[in-house]
């Protein structure tokens, strides 16, 4: 039976406040506590909590047979120690099982691969020394900020130390293969791909977020269909972010509750949980994952579209780029700190316009329209450039 690889992402930005014009100059401090706080209060009570408990649990019922893999941005890891330590202490425990891989990343959930190369093992380079600190071990499996790849980056990566990164499927670039295999990358044999099987892990979705609950996936429906692979998979990679398993009115249909159920049941129907890294020793690679262009696991269209498609959304990433060298050269802690946790990603995607033109409004936005969040961003980022020039 094939493997399962189970990752969750955990990331946390720092949401600017609404920083009008006549802030430029005086305040100097950018983004809203309150409102991150009370973010970051939200997804630790109806998620991280109750998540990492579930999880520690079938870890012990399954006598460490139950393997799964997360990463952090280290965004999200600073909001935690400095507010949540309950938290922190559930991702040690989780730890201390010996069942949990710890996956690289930007520091600041960042665009930084396409932007500055620099800047992008300068944050990778934090982030792994952030893990080995808190969780006592390198990464040694990276992923890029929403799942980026391309084979531009694949030197880099492995250059920094990687022998595998989790990547995104497209049946275009899959053509007649199946995810759910280990790829050879076309430009380098010391790092290999771990794909994405986007259509198993939107099923869950489909299931928990659009369907009634009496048609929601049952661990054993779910379990069936992995069975029904046994010929011609190797593994089933299912990545997520770690707030679908938020907690539901119904508890007893959410994805936390069948996640509960699933771990004995699929081991009963033989199929063995790795890690990312465990694929890589065990799973034999199958020909190569050839990606001549950027793609992520956003869906529908596996692109950068609800990134860096539109006007201010490009402004807004040159504009922050271009002040690189200064903020570097200036060696000021408070600059640099302000300057990368700027590089979220989840500020560009405030910035899209793809909601509006549905006539939808962008629910992970703390703005109304994508020009509130480009205006807001824009005083920052003057602003940002005044103390670097006057520093």
């Amino acid at each position: 039976m094939p493997a399962i690889c189970l990752y969750f992402q955990v990331h946390q930005p720092y949401r600017i406040k609404n920083y009008d014009f006549t802030s430029i100059g005086g305040d100097h401090q950018y983004f809203d506590e309150a409102m991150n706080r009370a973010s970051l209060d939200l997804m630790c009570d109806d998620c991280y909590l109750p998540a990492n408990e579930m999880l520690l649990e079938a870890v012990e019922r399954n006598q460490g047979n139950f393997r799964f893999a997360f990463s952090i941005s280290g965004s999200a890891l600073e909001q935690l120690e400095a507010h949540r330590p309950d938290v922190m202490e559930s991702f040690l425990e989780l730890n201390a099982t010996g069942c949990v891989e710890w996956v690289g990343e930007t520091y600041y959930h960042s665009l930084a691969s396409q932007y500055s190369r620099t800047e992008f093992a300068r944050q990778v380079e934090m982030h792994a020394e952030l893990i080995a600190e808190l969780f006592g071990k390198r990464p040694t499996v990276f992923r890029n900020t929403e799942l980026l790849f391309s084979n531009e980056l694949v030197n880099e990566v492995a250059r920094l130390g990687f022998q595998g990164i989790l990547v995104p499927s497209t049946e275009k670039l899959l053509k007649q293969r199946s995810p759910n295999h280990i790829y050879k990358t076309p430009l380098s044999n010391k790092l290999l791909c771990i794909p994405k099987n986007s259509s198993l892990t939107a099923e869950l979705s489909r299931h928990f977020y659009h369907a009634a609950p009496a048609e929601s996936m049952t661990a054993l429906m779910f379990t069936g269909l992995l069975d029904d692979l046994k010929e011609e998979a190797d593994c089933i990679n299912l990545f997520m972010d770690y707030g679908v398993l938020s907690k539901q009115p119904d508890s007893s249909h959410g994805l936390l509750s069948m996640l509960e159920r699933f771990p004995k049941l699929a081991l009963a129907h033989g199929h063995p949980f790795y890690t990312p890294s465990e694929l890589l020793t065990k799973v034999a690679p199958t020909g190569k994952y050839d990606v001549p262009y950027p793609i992520t696991w956003s869906y529908p269209d596996y692109n950068l579209g609800y990134l860096t498609s539109n006007e201010i959304q490009q402004e807004a990433i040159n504009r922050l780029y271009e002040l690189e060298i200064a903020v570097l050269e200036k060696g000021n802690a408070d600059l640099l700190a302000d300057w990368g946790r700027l590089q979220a990603s989840d500020h560009f995607f405030y910035m899209t316009h793809k909601f509006e033109e549905k006539q939808e409004s962008n629910m992970f936005s703390p703005f109304k329209t994508a020009y509130e969040a480009y205006n807001y961003f824009l005083n920052v980022l003057t602003d940002l450039e005044l103390r670097v020039r006057r520093s």
